[in-house]
């Protein structure tokens, strides 16, 4: 009886499971169908795709430079001095790439321990010498005291001897000082250090490599044709 009492007023079709709703036959219906029921999906997938697109766009079409160069100092370097060093430098280099043009790439590294981005320059500094990825250094005096002739007290002569007989060689004739070189007098380089070591670092240890030797061959090539002022490549010349 008490069950007749719950049930009164609905029939056994209510019992019934509602039919299901017909797909959408028409492309426009599926479509509406599909956005309803996957938008979020599909936009959160389109604009993954996208991304990797234009990150894998920047690897393979990234234009490398020819030689990459560290430049650790105790202040900080602006761009335009960093920019008329390396076009400097660039002048007497070799296109390695075949790209069209001759590319210097300075990584400035400020090693002043007053600075708050000390710690993160020091470990940059640290990661370049541990890796060997860059083969060609330039330290302002100060900071080449602090930093490298603690190693060369203990037997480990950092640059590799230049092998040019010219005014500025120092420290055996590993590095070259720039003391006396034309380009200080430039507006461009007002500011900078009276003393900057040029050199390129022994091979050894993490550098000993086949690519670490090849860049140590293209940059000690670089420093001597700077140095001696004899560029590698001949300038391009146009015709009248």
């Amino acid at each position: 009886m008490a069950r007749e009492w719950v049930l009164r007023g609905i029939s056994e079709d209510d019992f019934e499971p509602a039919p299901k709703p017909e797909p959408p036959k028409t492309p426009k219906g599926k479509f509406e169908n599909y956005w309803y029921h996957y938008k979020w999906h599909t936009i959160i997938t389109v604009f993954i795709v996208f991304v990797l697109t234009i990150l894998i766009w920047q690897m393979v079409t990234k234009d490398n430079p020819d030689y990459t160069i560290v430049l650790a100092t105790q202040n900080y370097v602006g761009d335009p001095t960093k920019a008329k060093l390396e076009s400097e430098l660039a002048a007497y280099g070799r296109d390695i790439d075949e790209d069209g043009k001759v590319e210097v790439m300075i990584d400035t590294i400020s090693l002043n321990t007053d600075t708050q981005f000390d710690t993160a320059n020091n470990s940059k500094f640290i990661a370049h010498l541990a890796s060997g990825d860059i083969m060609f250094f330039i330290f302002e005096k100060e900071t080449y005291d602090s930093k490298i002739v603690r190693m060369e007290e203990e037997g480990y002569h950092f640059y590799t001897p230049v092998g040019v007989q010219v005014t500025g060689l120092e420290g055996d004739g590993r590095y070259w000082n720039w003391k006396e070189d034309e380009l200080r007098k430039d507006k461009a380089m007002e500011g900078m250090p009276e003393n900057l070591f040029f050199g390129v670092r022994s091979i050894g240890g993490t550098s000993e490599n086949k690519k670490s030797k090849e860049m140590h061959e293209q940059c000690m090539e670089l420093l001597r044709a700077y140095i001696t002022k004899k560029p590698l490549s001949a300038p391009k010349t146009t015709s009248n």
